[in-house]
């Protein structure tokens, strides 16, 4: 097998647009005209607003990285330490809003705490006590924080797991403090967990415009990235100055990349011992407590008050914190009249099946060589197909916008465009799970396969197939998860047309139609929910067999 073919794919599906991303920027005219080099675009670095710009995506990025973090950090270590009654079920709960858009939950809070006629501000003032306002930066930094929470809980939870709690325990014996313990035996092993995710939601962030434009905008709250859709979607078309507004988040995110990445070297650690259990029989009764009211907090702030405001709000004729308007299902059949919302669900449900479809089978062919291979070819291919976690997707939207426009324009104006930005901006998560899964496998296996006289097709077939489907699945659920809630490439590659379903809920956020808006939240909920399941059963169907 001729593995630089398959591997071949990368260069179009991640380099091409990144390359073109900062062609863009050195052109005068839109991507499809004939334009002269040009430096004219970066006179957008030059106005004063710049400045502001960048400071206030830094100083999101950066507070809302701490504070998920933290929170993570003490859910995961309650959830694996302190002996919280229900842990297994609190473990699941954590994990939900992993399934909720961020700018659904901002939507939903912003009904909750709207300065005058939120639903919890209603009863505040009825006590005397002020109202919350959660169009102010405490509110978007609250909003992001809480829904990037499950991205560290499931790289710290594994991690904590991995550190036997008899280390710790003879740390303490030998009169160490708790601290110490902490600092010299429980962070060394989880800083590559730590790092990693701090890495994730900060990139993350630096590209999210969608919570900043639903709760920033009344605050006068600007960042790079809601400029960048302001340039690519509103009346002005100038993706010359996006472009480069797009290289100056890239950079941004490869100096952040950078900074992991030295924090990650000379630190390999093993952990020598069984994987600890979650159970603890020495933690005090005021430790699980607290542990308690935390998972409880966080499970009422993620996932039942925000899902209870949507549920109700499609319920209802006109928003009422009273509950006097009444109650109707004719939200519903609203929703379903307006243009493109049914089309949205269709193109939702099909390129995340697509998407998920395409990015398993590239995954485990890439991870085929990544594993097996190795060499120059292999690093290769895992540096280029884990590229795109360095780049923020609104980024690579407008370098995918300069690269098929650029070139063939195949792609641009149709839906397509869409499943290529999926594959690529979601192949590292699928690429992970497939590169453990091949970890995993003795390559004994495959040598006994091919002495008994089976080729190299009837070898994957018939024996590692079987054996890494498992970990192709679960990279199966994450690809589908993350393509149906993405609404930052989505918003800047969307035809005129073919809408997804978060760019219907964006459009109608703006326009206040909260009736029709309501109720395709609840339907893009329950979509997810179901199509994780539906996937879940699946996987733990074909592993009973």
């Amino acid at each position: 097998m001729r593995v630089w073919i398959p591997a071949a794919v990368l260069l179009p599906l991640v380099v091409m647009p990144m390359t073109f991303l900062v062609y863009g920027s050195l052109q005068s005219a839109p991507p499809g005209q004939s334009g002269l080099w040009t430096l004219r675009n970066y006179d957008v670095l030059l106005s004063g607003e710049f400045l502001e710009l960048v400071g206030n995506s830094l100083l999101l990025a950066a507070a809302v990285t701490a504070i998920a973090l933290a929170l993570g950090a003490v859910l995961a270590i309650a959830l694996t330490r302190w002996d919280v009654p229900a842990a297994k079920f609190f473990d699941s709960v954590t994990i939900i809003p992993a399934y909720i858009p961020a700018f659904v939950g901002a939507i939903a809070w912003s009904f909750l705490l709207a300065p005058r006629s939120g639903y919890l501000n209603a009863p505040l003032a009825a006590l005397g006590l002020p109202a919350v306002n959660i169009y102010s930066w405490g509110g978007v930094i609250g909003v992001l924080s809480v829904y990037s929470v499950p991205v560290v809980y499931l790289n710290l939870r594994p991690a904590l797991l991995s550190v036997s709690k008899s280390s710790e325990e003879a740390g303490r014996l030998l009169g160490a403090s708790r601290f110490r313990v902490a600092h010299e035996i429980l962070l060394p092993a989880v800083r590559p967990a730590i790092l990693s995710s701090a890495l994730i939601v900060f990139i993350n962030t630096l590209g999210d415009f969608a919570v900043v434009g639903v709760l920033g905008v009344r605050a006068h709250i600007d960042v790079v990235a809601l400029r960048i859709v302001e340039l690519t979607t509103k009346g002005v078309f100038d993706t010359g100055r996006a472009a480069v507004l797009g290289v100056v988040l890239a950079m941004f995110s490869v100096v952040a990349l950078s900074v992991i990445v030295r924090g990650l070297a000379h630190r390999d650690l093993a952990t020598i011992g069984a994987r600890h259990s979650t159970e603890s029989a020495t933690t005090s009764r005021a430790l699980r407590l607290l542990g308690l009211a935390l998972c409880l907090s966080f499970a009422l702030i993620t996932v039942v008050l925000p899902v209870a405001v949507l549920v109700i709000g499609s319920l209802q004729p006109y928003l009422s914190t009273t509950f006097s308007s009444g109650w109707t299902i004719d939200n519903y059949a609203l929703m379903a009249r307006y243009p493109g919302a049914l089309t949205s669900i269709t193109n939702s449900v099909l390129l995340s099946f697509l998407a998920a479809t395409v990015c398993a089978f590239l995954s485990a062919v890439l991870a085929y060589i990544v594993v097996r291979r190795q060499g120059w070819l292999g690093t290769l291919v895992e540096y280029l197909s884990m590229s795109p976690l360095a780049v923020p997707h609104m980024v690579f939207a407008v370098a995918l916008v300069w690269a098929w426009v650029g070139t063939s324009g195949v792609f641009y104006g149709t839906k397509w465009i869409l499943l290529a930005a999926y594959v690529a901006l979601f192949l590292p998560y699928s690429m992970r799970a497939a590169v453990t899964a091949f970890q995993q496998l003795d390559p004994v296996l495959e040598d006994a396969g091919r002495i008994s006289g089976a080729r190299w097709p009837r070898v994957m077939l018939r024996i590692v197939t079987p054996l890494v489907l498992p970990g192709i699945l679960a990279g199966v659920i994450i690809v589908l998860y993350h393509t149906m809630k993405e609404i930052s490439a989505s918003l800047v590659l969307y035809p005129p047309g073919e809408p997804v379903i978060s760019v219907v809920i964006w459009s109608l956020s703006y326009q206040g139609q909260f009736a029709q808006l309501f109720a395709l939240c609840v339907v893009y909920i329950a979509l997810i929910f179901a199509l994780v399941a539906s996937i879940s059963a699946l996987g733990r169907r074909y592993m009973r067999l």
